[in-house]
């Protein structure tokens, strides 16, 4: 039996699984099901790091998949229309809450009439501002039944967040953790791969411990509120350059995120924070 150490990345993966697999045993994602989403998410890798076709035998040997799983994943389908459905419900949320004609007086979203009235455009001028790719009572169902927008007077449609935040448990949650989850990760995994002297991707974290429920409180309220506020501010530059680069032919795409993670002393053990 060797006694050579594992690498690095071998030995953190345990961790890193761990708060994935409180997901997965929460949802009763069980092992047959993990193991399938690994073996697709390992072709996948093999064949954005490969230039040109990949075979299936190189596929096999590059991931250990054996021929017949690489042939039979190649014709698998992703789950593309929840994700297209979950990305149009914040793209519209983003340009209702920071385009000038669809704010009030005091700089705040305002109530829209469904087709638009005298006070301005309405709600489906709204969807086809903010160009996506979905009718607009198809938008609107998933952001009424997700709690971000309730109907009020007549038909009168009011943004009550200026984030979409899908009710807990929901599939809309499921696919918002796996947006804001796999890029953080492409993030770090980028930066890990990258060469020595390549340009690194911003990726920081303050980490503390030994403090207080009220201090861990305070801090709590005060990032939130700082990381709340910058993500507006991106999000309105991002509508303008996004509108600016409307009459070309561009593809590229830009994420920015923040986490804040409180854990009291009775709930260290679930994710242990190293000292300072």
């Amino acid at each position: 039996m060797s006694n050579d150490p594992k690498p690095p990345l071998e030995t953190a993966l345990s961790a890193l699984l761990v708060p994935l697999a409180q997901a997965m045993v929460a949802h009763g994602v069980t092992l047959g099901s993990a193991t399938e989403a690994l073996k697709l998410a390992l072709l996948t890798a093999a064949e954005q790091s490969t230039d040109g076709k990949l075979s299936d035998s190189r596929a096999s040997l590059l991931t250990g998949l054996h021929r017949k799983d690489v042939k039979r994943l190649r014709h698998i389908d992703d789950d593309a229309p929840l994700k297209r459905s979950c990305n149009a419900a914040a793209l519209v949320i983003s340009y209702w809450s920071t385009t000038p004609e669809f704010l009030d007086d005091l700089g705040a979203p305002r109530i829209l009439s469904r087709k638009g009235d005298e006070t301005g455009p309405g709600f489906d001028d709204l969807v086809r501002r903010a160009r996506v790719d979905m009718a607009p009572g198809t938008v609107l169902e998933t952001l009424v039944v997700q709690k971000n927008v309730e109907q009020v007077g007549k038909g009168e449609l009011r943004l009550l967040s200026q984030a979409f935040l899908p009710s807990a448990g929901s599939t809309e949650q499921v696919a918002a953790y796996e947006a804001t989850l796999s890029a953080h990760l492409a993030v770090a995994t980028q930066n890990l791969l990258a060469e020595p002297d390549a340009l690194r991707n911003f990726d920081r974290a303050v980490r503390y411990s030994h403090l207080s429920s009220e201090s861990i409180e305070e801090l709590r309220l005060f990032s939130s509120d700082r990381a709340q506020r910058l993500l507006q501010e991106i999000n309105s530059l991002a509508r303008e350059l996004q509108d600016k680069d409307s009459n070309g032919d561009h593809s590229g795409r830009f994420a920015a995120g923040a986490f804040v993670l409180p854990s009291p002393q009775n709930a260290q053990s679930k994710y242990p924070i190293e000292d300072e």
